[in-house]
C-alpha cells in the first residue's frame, strides 16, 4: 500500500505520523535549520518526543549507503563516524538524519526504528536496502516507511550520470531528465518487502523558502530538515 499525502498530521515543527509505537517527524523551515541547531530548536525536539540530544543518533552524512546500528546502553556519539542511516530498538533513542533536496527514509518494524539520510547516490549504493536489513537485524521486519520532502519529477533535472544511475528505474523520470528520488524509493522498498510506504508527496525545490530548505533551489546557501523516528 502507498499512500501519498495522507495521514500526516500537520503541526508546528513539521509533518508527523504514527504507526503503532512508532513515531515519525519530518521538520519544516519554520523549525529552523538542524545543520546547527539552537537550544531552542534542540528543546522544541526533546518536548515532542522526550528524547534529550545526548541520546540522537545522527553520524556524519557522506551520501554513502552504511546504515548503523544503536544497541547497548548510554549515551550515544553523533557525528563521530561516517554513516547514512541508523536504526534501534531502544526507546530512549532517536534516530535522526538531515536533508535539503535528499529524501529522509524513515523506517518501522515492530519494535525497530531506522533513519537513512537517501539522495541519489544514497539510493544508487543500497541505502534503503540497508536501512531494512538493520531493522530485521534488530528481530523484526520493516513493514511501514515513511518518505519526507525531497527533490521531485517536477523540478529535478539531472545530468547523464544519474540517468545511467537509475536506467533501472525508466518509471522515476519525467519529462526525460527529470529523476523523482521518491519513486525510486517507493520501488526500492517495495521491493525489500515493506507493505506500507506513506509519502508527503513534497517537493522541496519548488516550494517556497519558508516551508522547505532545499540545496538547489537555494544554489547551497541553505538549511538542513531533520527527519527522525523513534518508539513511544
Amino acid at each position: 500500500m502507498i499512500v501519498v499525502g495522507q495521514p500526516f498530521r500537520s503541526e508546528p515543527l513539521g509533518l508527523r505520523l504514527t504507526a503503532g509505537r512508532a513515531e515519525f517527524l519530518l521538520t519544516n523551515a519554520s523549525a529552523g535549520d538542524f545543520a546547527a541547531p539552537s537550544e531552542p530548536q534542540l528543546a522544541a525536539i526533546t518536548a515532542e518526543c522526550g528524547i534529550g540530544p545526548s541520546h540522537w543518533a545522527q553520524d556524519e552524512q557522506v551520501h554513502g549507503a552504511n546504515v548503523t546500528i544503536v544497541a547497548g546502553s548510554g549515551e550515544t556519539a553523533p557525528f563521530t563516524q561516517p554513516a547514512d542511516g541508523q536504526a534501534t530498538a531502544r526507546s530512549d533513542v532517536l534516530c535522526a538524519v538531515r536533508t535539503a533536496d535528499c529524501l529522509a527514509v524513515l523506517l518501522a518494524g515492530e519494535n525497530a526504528v531506522a533513519a537513512v539520510h537517501a539522495g541519489w547516490r544514497g539510493l544508487s549504493g543500497g541505502v534503503v536496502a540497508n536501512g531494512v536489513e538493520a531493522i530485521r537485524a534488530l528481530g523484526a521486519a520493516a513493514t511501514v516507511a515513511v518518505i519526507g520532502p525531497g527533490a521531485r519529477g517536477c523540478c529535478y533535472e539531472v545530468g547523464d550520470e544519474i540517468i545511467a544511475a537509475f536506467s533501472s528505474y525508466p518509471s522515476a523520470f519525467t519529462s526525460g531528465r527529470k529523476l523523482d528520488l521518491a519513486a525510486v524509493a517507493r520501488e526500492q522498498l517495495t521491493a525489500a518487502g515493506v507493505s506500507t510506504i506513506y509519502d508527503c508527496g513534497i517537493c522541496t525545490i519548488c516550494s517556497p523558502s519558508d516551508d522547505f530548505f532545499s540545496y538547489r533551489r537555494d544554489h547551497g546557501q541553505t538549511g538542513r530538515m531533520l527527519g527522525a523516528a523513534w518508539l513511544s
